[in-house]
């Protein structure tokens, strides 16, 4: 039985990958229809990586940024962010309500929605992708923003599961909107009963 990202096979690793490249396509078109622009991506960054080594990874930690948060549940117990840097939450927000955008402290509830709507579609596109793999039902919660700097957010993303290990799927998205290229990530990081389960089902 397979406890941890550590044990992980080559074939174990290309089911992650084609996670990751199903989950990305999904989510760019998606987010492509719901802005109505053409958007372009490169393949996805993905990697496994202990908690502590995130901020090196994600360069600018003190940066402020958007993150939106889900508690996802039922056969798999598991929490996934979605992390957005601020000039392009400002794009994005604008886009989809026609307000400007100061910083995202200052967000209006309906950009705050906007946003919200973005994360979920984001994270939700992966889900779906490992619910269809895993034959899983999983249930979501309502999608919680989160603001701050990198670090602030990434504490937030841990509280929850700080007794469940600190290795993470680390999926960077490259894309380019509006002519601009634009980098987020999705942070997913299951209890170790879901992990194993998940491991598990791959390793067939």
């Amino acid at each position: 039985m397979l406890s941890n990202y550590a044990e992980l096979n080559e074939v174990h690793k290309d089911v992650l990958l084609e996670l990751g490249n199903i989950g990305t396509g999904n989510a760019i078109t998606a987010l492509s229809q719901l802005t109505n622009h053409p958007i372009k991506m490169e393949l996805p960054s993905i990697r496994i990586v202990d908690f502590d080594g995130l901020p090196e990874l994600m360069g600018k930690t003190e940066a402020e940024a958007a993150g939106v948060v889900i508690k996802v549940h039922c056969d798999l117990e598991c929490i996934v962010t979605f992390i957005l840097n601020e000039n392009f939450t400002k794009v994005i927000a604008k886009e989809l309500t026609y307000e400007e955008m100061t910083d995202v402290h200052t967000m209006s509830e309906m950009q705050q929605s906007a946003i919200c709507e973005i994360g979920n579609i984001m994270c939700n596109a992966y889900l779906n992708a490992l619910a269809s793999m895993l034959e899983a039902n999983l249930e979501v919660s309502v999608p919680v923003l989160k603001t701050g700097n990198c670090s602030r957010i990434l504490k937030n993303f841990m509280n929850d599961f700080e007794n469940s290990g600190t290795e993470i799927l680390f999926i960077e998205n490259t894309f380019y909107y509006l002519n601009q290229e634009v980098v987020s990530y999705i942070l997913l990081h299951p209890k170790f009963e879901s992990l194993t389960k998940i491991l598990d089902q791959l390793s067939y």
